[in-house]
């Protein structure tokens, strides 16, 4: 795997490296480096989002046609696909973000295990190197509350009247729950990246609720109309 990710892994600690000169501070130079991969990814995010929400307004629609064709699963997948087209619904659209983070995370949780021991950082004091695991738990902890309020919050009003908050807590809880098992053991560096990538994301949510950024989500959204 890691020879694989060899040269995600040199391009990485290139970036590291000058934003570092810049910097002279690694933990700095990474939070820097999150917030330019998250900046890279932001159209994709976008897009991400747009099919979220056209996936959470066809709900009414889906519960109809699963009613309507609950003895016939070969017509209901049918008709969910034609639904899906109408609306310019991709359903694996929404994981391409994640797999092509998921190379990066590896990349650098690598680069950090491997050259972690010499970087250090006057904004994680309490951190001998950024290759340590945090003693006190402070940013991995910091990381799991930021991503659990940022999958928290609804993209849209729609999305947050669509479920109880208990039932829209759950999938976060269930996230947090791995995100924090696999910070607690990671090194500091790689805790760093996930809370600094997971703020990003938090600003995200906030933004996509400005008049702005629901202009950008809704853009080019067809009309909602009931299932034929």
């Amino acid at each position: 795997m890691s020879t694989l990710l060899q040269p995600v892994i040199h391009i990485l600690n290139m970036l590291l490296s000058a934003l570092q000169g810049f910097t002279h501070d690694w933990g700095i130079a990474v939070i820097l480096l999150t917030l330019l991969i998250r900046a890279s990814l932001f159209l994709l995010n976008l897009r991400m989002a747009k099919q979220q929400v056209r996936q959470a307004r066809i709900q009414p629609q889906l519960a109809q046609l699963r009613k309507k064709y609950a003895s016939d699963t070969s017509k209901l997948s049918e008709e969910m696909m034609k639904l899906y087209n109408r609306y310019g619904i991709k359903p694996l659209s929404t994981i391409v973000v994640s797999l092509i983070q998921a190379p990066i995370f590896l990349s650098l949780y690598q680069l950090f295990i491997s050259h972690g021991s010499t970087m250090t950082s006057e904004i994680i004091p309490w951190v001998a190197s950024l290759g340590q695991l945090d003693p006190m738990h402070i940013v991995p902890i910091s990381g799991a509350v930021i991503t659990f309020i940022s999958m928290l919050i609804p993209l849209t009003s729609e999305m947050a009247i669509a479920g109880s908050l208990l039932q829209r807590a759950g999938l976060p809880l269930l996230m947090v729950g791995i995100f924090g098992a696999v910070m607690w053991w990671s090194p500091v560096a790689v805790c760093l990246y996930s809370a600094t990538s997971s703020l990003f994301a938090l600003m995200e949510r906030g933004f996509y609720r400005t008049s702005f950024g629901k202009r950008l989500i809704l853009e080019g959204m067809p009309e909602m109309a009931g299932p034929k």
